[in-house]
């Protein structure tokens, strides 16, 4: 009994935490090996959570909006997490081959299940005090999730 009560506290916690826009902690696996440890409450500046796949033509469509922000606001001001699920191509190879400077996260299924992504792409812009202050619903069109990315951080609308 006390388990099963003890199982309902706590995943009425998990529910309830992200309900309110705080985001959650993970870690994950870099291309070159290293753990990356995302903890919400220990940011230095806002990130973005990008889950993505090799073979999604609306992942592929964007990601260059995405780092048309990350290239206005700066590496020492944002962080891009390409979180790679449902893969069964070359993220590394995809990532080099399109020019986009993000921080690539292998095998991120279990990641994406956390935050409840279904379907890609996924996107999460979590300030720096590690609440989630922007998701992209299904259907935005690229430019309008730029437009929204560059509203909640304070950046210039680009000069195209």
């Amino acid at each position: 009994m006390k388990r099963v009560l003890l199982f309902l506290f706590l995943a009425g916690l998990s529910a309830t935490t992200f309900a309110q826009g705080d985001a959650i902690a993970w870690q994950g696996k870099t291309a070159n090996g290293a753990t990356i440890h995302f903890d919400p409450q220990q940011l230095k500046r806002p990130a973005i959570l990008l889950f993505w796949a090799t073979w999604c033509p609306y992942c592929e469509a964007l990601m260059p909006y995405v780092q048309h922000v990350l290239d206005a606001a700066g590496k020492d001001r944002l962080d891009v997490y390409a979180i790679d699920i449902k893969e069964d191509g070359d993220p590394v190879k995809t990532l080099r081959e399109r020019k986009l400077g993000f921080t690539l996260i292998l095998d991120g299924d279990a990641i994406a299940d956390q935050y409840a992504v279904k379907g890609t792409p996924g996107l999460f812009l979590v300030d720096a005090s590690g609440k989630v202050i922007y998701r992209r619903s299904g259907g935005d069109a690229p430019s309008s999730v730029e437009a929204a990315l560059r509203e909640k951080l304070d950046l210039a609308a680009p000069a195209r």
